[in-house]
């Protein structure tokens, strides 16, 4: 199903109502395209963590801070008024209800009403962020790794911004939430690391600081980076259905493939 014109582009939440107070503080973003949607939330007093160069640096305190942070990516369904996110790719453990909405569009302005959750939220359309939109999926293997880690994602791409997502390596425990989970003392710290190694990074494509700039990410250490570099795109070869792409990265070489939605 192709999602209607008026929701293409990026939405800036301004406002989160819900029984636990009123939120205009979290940075969210949600960025959608006629068939996917990404979608990143980093709470406002998230520390500062530059300094860091990998999640390795981090201690347990510190990534229980990360682990409040939100975000999913995924197939959007549009019927009437009401939108509903189904989430292919979580931040978070997976969620049991529906994450549906009653959606009401006032030209760049938009509120959503909760129908499994009682909340409102207040969106605001982003102007750069209107003209050309296209998605993808990929997989990626780290070939350098024993075993061989297969990892998938999403980049979706509206005017000029992106928002680009990367599993992590192994599905999350059932839990409530990530910070149960960290909270858990049966689990190493690699074995947290992993849980947290969930990428989903937010940029502009020409208007940052340097082309491809990922400005806000759930991996504070990739913020102020291109998501990719001219040599990524020199390393990409097609085939019928695919591009292939080799990527070196500080855990070694990527091999990621791209198929067009």
């Amino acid at each position: 199903m192709t999602v209607p014109e008026q929701y293409l582009g990026v939405w800036q939440r301004k406002q989160l109502e819900s029984p636990a107070g009123i939120d205009n503080t979290t940075q969210v973003y949600w960025l959608q395209t006629p068939s996917l949607h990404a979608d990143i939330r980093i709470p406002a007093d998230r520390p500062d963590f530059s300094g860091k160069a990998s999640l390795q640096d981090f201690s347990l305190t510190e990534l229980k801070q990360l682990a409040r942070q939100l975000g999913f990516a995924g197939v959007t369904r549009v019927v009437d008024d009401t939108c509903q996110w189904i989430r292919q790719l979580d931040y978070q453990p997976a969620r049991t209800d529906l994450d549906i909405g009653r959606m009401q569009f006032n030209d760049n302005h938009l509120i959503e009403s909760g129908i499994a959750r009682d909340y409102t939220e207040i969106w605001e359309k982003l102007p750069d962020s209107q003209g050309a939109t296209f998605a993808l999926r990929f997989t990626e293997k780290n070939t350098t790794r024993s075993p061989e880690q297969s990892q998938a994602g999403i980049l979706v791409v509206s005017g000029d911004y992106f928002i680009f997502v990367r599993d992590r390596s192994h599905p999350l425990p059932h839990a409530t939430s990530l910070t149960a989970l960290l909270d858990d003392t049966s689990y190493t710290h690699p074995q947290l690391i992993a849980m947290l190694d969930f990428e989903i990074s937010f940029g502009r494509l020409t208007q940052g600081s340097l082309p491809w700039e990922i400005q806000l990410s759930t991996l504070p250490f990739r913020e102020g980076t291109p998501l990719f570099t001219t040599s990524d795109w020199a390393e990409i070869s097609q085939t019928k259905a695919e591009y292939i792409q080799d990527v070196q990265t500080v855990n070694g070489i990527i091999s990621r493939h791209w198929f067009i939605t």
